[in-house]
């Protein structure tokens, strides 16, 4: 028989309860909405109608935009076979065990979380193990009556209509739409996702568990400005129908085959994800999709929420500094150079042992403005008595781009007294 798989919309409040002292909920329509849903609420709960009727008209609110057929959407939920073929809701004590089919694998309690999706009748086998069903939301009414619970739970029962093998991508693609259809009862817990994710950029981006997969909607945010449209994240989802398994490497797989068709290819393009994910506006043509501002930017999102650095940031002399770069897959780390000795004439930065799984990207700015310099395994030298190559402050980005491992090398930044030669950039490839 199907194994459940709960989706958990949000780390809530630490409950001490036992599960001994669960009770099983006793359903009591609460609301009917004008889409085919029902909301319910257990019998004995005397805050349950009024709670259920919020839920309704926010569901209500949003089902007909959510529910839009791609590429505009992921379409409607699976029709349940319970309840008449009516999507159900169910707004309960922490505690409240909710049967919605045979225990233990459709029962559950909310508990410390905001919501729940849980895959429930139909189960429809396609392909070699690939599976889609309906789904039934619980709401924790102490803490999930909330347009942001909501929009996150009834995302996760789009979702399982395409797969129920949603992986990392399926909290991290809820919260994102949290932001896209703009909720905004929970805007500091999405922004604290967030906080927790630049706190730890060394992270795969496909980590599960600790928030980390929530604060990773950024990466949806960037993904939808670079394509210019929301399309490219729906249409994720028909590629995810493929899916067998939850595991990140297969679920990171069917995404990275999907993006290259797009032309975004995590080998490609990771790298400037990992420029926009510093959170700085460096100017159009260095930071040109700014989390929070445009069409499908989060404009929660503050400007230099930036991720934590290797080390302070530091003062570069005429003796150089050497960063060991050990990185899980996908996932990046960031270095700054906040000033520059006045006896430095060369700014030179050397990586090793990078290509072919990472790149570094340098970002430098001089009396011209910002400028971008990719690298791999080779370097750049900026010449500082010209105005191009006269650099003030530098950035240094690593990134990963393989999501099959982890790997190691390194990059050293050193200043020289004068310019091997008196262009403002020259770049030199590594030997070999």
């Amino acid at each position: 028989m199907f194994a459940v798989a709960l989706a958990v919309a949000a780390i809530g409040l630490a409950l001490s309860s036992p599960a001994s002292m669960a009770q099983t909920c006793q359903p009591q329509v609460g609301a009917q909405g004008a889409a085919p849903f029902t909301v319910w609420y257990c019998a004995g709960d005397a805050t349950g109608q009024r709670d259920a009727a919020t839920v309704a008209r926010v569901l209500d609110q949003v089902w007909p935009v959510m529910t839009q057929p791609e590429p505009d959407g992921l379409g409607p939920p699976l029709a349940p076979e319970a309840n008449g073929g009516r999507f159900s809701i169910y707004v309960t004590a922490p505690t409240a065990e909710v049967v919605l089919g045979e225990c233990p694998d459709l029962c559950a309690s909310v508990r410390d979380n905001y919501g729940l999706a849980v895959p429930v009748p139909p189960f429809i086998a396609g392909g070699s193990g690939a599976e889609r069903s309906s789904a039934a939301l619980i709401l924790n009414k102490e803490i999930g009556v909330n347009d942001g619970t909501v929009i996150h739970e009834f995302f996760h029962a789009l979702q399982y209509a395409h797969t129920t093998h949603i992986g990392w991508v399926g909290e991290t693609a809820a919260t994102w739409a949290e932001n896209y259809y703009r909720a905004r009862e929970e805007v500091a817990g999405r922004i604290g996702f967030l906080r927790a994710f630049q706190n730890s950029p060394g992270t795969p981006l496909f980590q599960r568990g600790e928030t980390l997969e929530y604060g990773a909607y950024v990466w949806l945010v960037w993904l939808a400005q670079r394509t210019n449209s929301a399309s490219s994240v729906f249409g994720m989802w028909t590629a995810l129908e493929r899916a067998t398994s939850e595991s990140e490497e297969a679920i990171t797989a069917l995404v990275d085959r999907y993006l290259r068709r797009l032309g975004l290819g995590f080998k490609s393009s990771f790298k400037d994800f990992a420029v926009e994910d510093l959170d700085l506006n460096l100017s159009r043509r260095v930071t040109p999709q700014l989390f929070c501002c445009g069409a499908f930017g989060d404009p929660d999102v503050p400007l230099g929420l930036t991720p934590r650095f290797i080390r302070r940031p530091w003062t570069l002399g005429t003796t150089g500094r050497r960063a060991t770069v050990r990185l899980s897959p996908l996932s990046m780390q960031y270095d700054q150079v906040r000033a520059i000795s006045r006896s430095v004439g060369a700014v030179t930065v050397r990586s090793s042992g990078i290509r072919p799984w990472g790149d570094v990207v340098v970002l430098a700015r001089s009396a011209t403005g910002w400028q971008r310099v990719d690298l791999q395994s080779g370097t750049v030298t900026f010449c500082r008595f010209t105005n191009r190559g006269n650099v003030r402050r530098l950035f240094v980005i690593a990134a990963n781009h393989d999501y099959r491992g982890a790997h190691s090398g390194s990059y050293t930044v050193s200043g020289e007294t004068t310019c091997p030669s008196r262009r403002p950039v020259t770049r030199a490839a590594a030997p070999g």
